[in-house]
């Protein structure tokens, strides 16, 4: 639309002879660059760092660099780290986060302690053990993020709660679909909906 009324106004311009063809095009050449940086839409920055800090928050809450060798800037990384296996000594930094032992971990990621017993820090776990610390993981983010620190999050973790028929939210964080559900929860607790 914007390019075909100033190819009339070029060609208007050109018949009375008031531009010649080359200050022209020049001149077109400059409005076209113009009309591009008008109509790009620049993104916020904020959402990059909002994202970033997440896979931040994330590392750091599995062991940092030193534990995960990886670097993790989005959703793709994530999933090859998956697939790769987390390494069994990011356990150690996630029980902490939830006050549990790592029996009680275990259990929540459906493998038996005695095997992560057996597992040297370096060894990395299965792909579905890794996926399920990655869930329960994003919930603990999500948790201190909303409830604004590690020990309130703690005391939610081990109270029963309405919403779920007066269950613990730790006691459903051994399936994706629990993990899920909590993250719902805590979005209406932000929401001020719960």
């Amino acid at each position: 639309m914007i390019l075909s009324s100033l190819r009339d106004w070029e060609i208007r311009l050109l018949r009375k002879k008031l531009i010649d063809t080359t200050n022209w095009r020049i001149f077109m050449t400059n409005v076209i660059m113009d009309l591009t940086k008008i109509s790009t839409v620049s993104e916020p920055a904020v959402s990059y760092s909002a994202q970033s800090d997440r896979y931040n928050h994330l590392l750091t809450l599995l062991g940092g660099t030193k534990t995960i060798k990886s670097k993790v800037h989005n959703e793709l990384d994530l999933i090859l780290l998956t697939r790769a296996g987390l390494p069994k000594k990011s356990l150690d930094t996630l029980s902490g986060k939830l006050g549990i032992s790592m029996e009680r971990l275990s259990r929540l990621l459906n493998i038996s302690l005695r095997t992560l017993q057996r597992k040297k820090d370096t060894d990395h776990l299965s792909i579905h053990v890794s996926e399920q610390i990655l869930a329960i993981a994003e919930v603990v983010i999500r948790g201190i993020e909303v409830l604004g620190s590690q020990q309130s999050l703690e005391i939610w973790l081990h109270s029963q709660l309405a919403s779920i028929n007066n269950r613990k939210p730790i006691d459903i964080m051994d399936t994706t679909i629990g993990t899920q559900l909590l993250l719902k929860i805590l979005g209406r607790i932000e929401h001020g909906v719960y």
